[in-house]
């Protein structure tokens, strides 16, 4: 009997064991479980996004496709920081110092963002059941090291004086949450 119910535990172990906690985390949503890598991209002090495409069964073309998406969807994410950075610039640097002459950021991003996308691989792949379909999902992220390259070839570019503090002041809010906000209140607009 002793032997019989160490038998008995054994696929229950196994089970728990696979359920663990190593599996990345998913959300349950109207149209099933779906990881939180792509409801939620997030990369630590960098940006990220996440794109699908309904899986056809050609590996190959399907995540072309979806990086394309992603990077796309990156690109735009890219340009709302930027529009954030030139309201920040003339919220908190011209009417500090007065006005000053040089290029708005958002003149010189487009050429910077490309040239920052330019080789940009996906972080996560995968394919995943949504809705009752598979689909090849993909992130793809500029991590912290490329965000600051991107922020200091946008102030390069621009040629507009700042001291040193007010670089950093601009930096921490190109980084920010309110031009995450932005970014999904312009993207809310596009879609309507």
């Amino acid at each position: 009997m002793f032997k019989r119910m160490h038998l008995l535990s054994l696929p229950a172990i196994a089970l728990l064991t696979a359920c663990s906690s190593n599996s990345p985390t998913e959300e349950t949503t109207a149209v099933g479980s779906i990881p939180s890598w792509i409801l939620n991209p997030q990369i630590e002090d960098g940006i990220a996004v996440s794109e699908c495409v309904l899986w056809s069964g050609n590996m190959s073309i399907d995540k072309q496709q979806a990086i394309a998406n992603a990077r796309t969807a990156l690109a735009q994410r890219i340009e709302t920081k930027v529009t954030a950075l030139d309201k920040t610039y003339r919220d908190k640097v011209e009417v500090a110092s007065g006005v000053e002459s040089g290029s708005t950021f958002s003149s010189v991003s487009k050429q910077v963002t490309n040239q920052t996308l330019v080789g940009t691989t996906p972080t996560k792949v995968d394919i995943v059941n949504i809705a009752g379909k598979d689909n090849l999902c993909v992130q793809v992220a500029i991590g912290q090291q490329a965000t600051k390259s991107v922020f200091d070839e946008l102030i390069n570019a621009a040629k507009r004086p700042m001291n040193a503090e007010q670089k950093d002041v601009l930096y921490q809010e190109f980084k920010a949450q309110r031009a995450e906000q932005q970014l999904d209140f312009e993207l809310d607009k596009l879609k309507n």
